[in-house]
């Protein structure tokens, strides 16, 4: 069985954390044509984002289009992010950037 190949792009612009995000042909959050440059055709986000490193040391893929690309987990049950710390009985809930934008989106 063969995959369809796609046409995969990464930002001239890194983002917030300093990695220059990888993305495929039809992303709403591609850049413009100017603000891109062109990766080639590959059957998968991985792909496409080893081919990135020979023009950004830091890339990763886009969240929301090649989101196989990431390993962390984006959603986390509710006990792995409320901590306790030992000592006392106040709870600490971590705020990410992701979060916040999500906040913000919604």
């Amino acid at each position: 069985m063969t995959m369809n190949k796609r046409k995969y792009y990464v930002a001239v612009r890194p983002q917030t954390y300093e990695y220059h995000a990888v993305h495929k042909e039809g992303c709403p959050f591609l850049p413009d044509d100017e603000k891109r440059i062109y990766l080639g055709e590959f059957n998968s986000g991985m792909e496409a984002v080893k081919e990135s490193h020979t023009h950004f040391s830091t890339t990763k893929g886009c969240i929301f289009c090649s989101n196989e690309t990431h390993t962390e987990k984006w959603i986390q049950p509710l006990s792995d992010i409320l901590k306790k710390d030992s000592d006392s009985q106040e709870i600490y809930i971590p705020v990410s950037y992701h979060q916040s934008l999500i906040c913000c989106v919604n």
